[in-house]
């Protein structure tokens, strides 16, 4: 299990994880309404990382642009992720 700090823009045209110098981003199109895009973003990642969704838990920031979020992975894998995904 890692967290990791990422940056996230509600609202975007697209969904999507980066990682770019060390930072990790996530554009997700919901809306910051009603916790409807920190909802989407847990979907989108375990769908992303072939998790399920009670893999992933945002445990700080729930209610800002940068989170805390725990996903249950082992670190090399989510490295070959965004290796595969560049």
């Amino acid at each position: 299990m890692i967290n990791i700090e990422a940056k996230v823009t509600a609202g975007a045209k697209s969904n999507s994880f980066k990682k770019e110098n060390g930072i990790y981003y996530i554009r997700i199109t919901a809306k910051a309404i009603d916790g409807k895009a920190n909802k989407s973003i847990i979907e989108f990642l375990s769908e992303e990382l072939n998790l399920k969704k009670k893999d992933i838990e945002i445990i700080r920031g729930g209610k800002s642009s940068k989170k805390i979020i725990s996903i249950n992975i082992e670190d090399n894998i989510l490295e070959e992720y965004f290796k595969n995904n560049l």
